[in-house]
């Protein structure tokens, strides 16, 4: 398990919860202001918002007097600088706060592409696998009691044999930011064959209306998120 993955139980214990009272999209939109509103207040906590509020107040003043500036482009140096350093000083205090208050966030983020994302297929029906590098290899679907396998042979030996115990869609070598974001199928061997393995899971779709790529999770996520955002960021008076 990733870092980033360490927080997925009790997301799945919250989503259940919900569940028994809120239909898919609406659980969506509630994970949308939750990760909206603890971002928004965790970024005020970590930051230092008198210190903000100060640098914005010297960078449009910097602004203003650089607009007011009539004389030749050659005496406009101090302002130039000044207005530079002023904004530099600016994303400087801001920078910090918003990469750690975005962390549970990205948490959030990562969890709910597996659990809205993709399903696995309906019994009886295989997905198509690709396989990479193709020659040579064959890909199987393998129904089962506890979970589907996808098999991988080549010339009837067994390269890869994959529970699919979450709906992901594509297995490959270990990469070196794994303790980040684990995938929850594992990794291939680094001696395998093959490198990757993409199985062609059906998207899930929350929007009657649209074309497919808009009728996905993150249609109703981003949306809210956006929203519930600017009205915190204006409620809480957020620099």
């Amino acid at each position: 398990m990733g870092l980033f993955n360490l927080p997925a139980p009790l997301f799945n214990i919250v989503d259940a919860g919900m569940a028994g009272v809120l239909p898919a999209a609406a659980r969506l939109a509630v994970w949308a202001a939750i990760g909206a509103i603890g971002t928004m207040l965790l970024y005020k906590m970590l930051s230092p918002q008198a210190r903000i509020g100060e640098a914005k107040r010297r960078a449009k003043a910097a602004r203003q007097r650089l607009n007011a500036f009539d004389g030749d482009f050659a005496d406009a140096g101090p302002l130039i600088r000044d207005q530079f350093a002023s904004a530099f000083r600016h994303v400087g205090l801001v920078v910090p706060g918003t990469m750690l208050a975005v962390l549970p966030l990205l948490c959030l983020l990562l969890w709910a592409e597996t659990h809205y994302g993709q399903a696995l297929p309906e019994p009886g029906q295989a997905p198509a696998i690709t396989i990479t590098p193709a020659e040579g290899f064959t890909g199987e679907w393998r129904a089962a009691d506890e979970a589907p396998h996808v098999r991988v042979t080549r010339n009837g030996e067994t390269i890869a044999d994959i529970a699919m115990v979450a709906p992901v869609g594509v297995v490959t070598k270990q990469p070196w930011w794994h303790w980040l974001a684990a995938n929850p199928l594992g990794y291939l061997p680094d001696d395998a064959a093959v490198e990757q393995i993409r199985i062609q899971l059906p998207e899930r779709h929350y929007l009657s209306f649209g074309p497919d790529w808009m009728r996905g999770w993150l249609a109703i996520f981003i949306p809210v998120m956006f929203i519930v955002s600017l009205a915190i960021y204006r409620w809480a008076k957020i620099e």
